[in-house]
């Protein structure tokens, strides 16, 4: 019981963490986390967009965005945001490609400002016979 305590504070701590150096780098997201609840392991894919600002003082460029697995796969633009443009980072999350129980994704953003995080979780179910 106290592993568990101990690891939920330590995902709770970097969660914040994340959370508030996204603002420092001037990169505002939509949300910092998407759940994607139950989530059936089949050949079905599921989505989900963070939106991002750019509040910096000068233009942002998405460098890459890199995930903890290779089950979920981002695309996003490369184009420069000019100082308060918006866009998109939609991640797609191959559910055949996870292990049963739940899961808690890392996605870094990195940009020409430093690196942005959120996190993508769910728990993955095996289809019923």
């Amino acid at each position: 019981m106290k592993r568990i305590f101990l690891v939920l504070s330590l995902l709770f701590v970097a969660y914040f963490a994340s959370a508030q150096g996204n603002e420092e780098l001037g990169i505002s997201f939509d949300k910092s986390e998407h759940n994607f609840g139950q989530v059936v392991r089949e050949n079905k894919n599921h989505a989900c967009t963070f939106v991002l600002e750019n509040k910096t003082d000068k233009p942002l460029v998405l460098l890459s965005v890199k995930t903890s697995c290779s089950c979920l796969k981002p695309q996003y633009s490369r184009r420069p945001l000019k100082v308060g443009e918006k866009s998109s980072i939609r991640m797609t999350l191959e559910a055949a490609k996870m292990e049963q129980g739940v899961f808690h994704r890392v996605v870094e953003v990195h940009t020409n400002a430093g690196v942005a995080r959120v996190v993508v979780r769910g728990n993955v179910v095996l289809p019923n016979d």
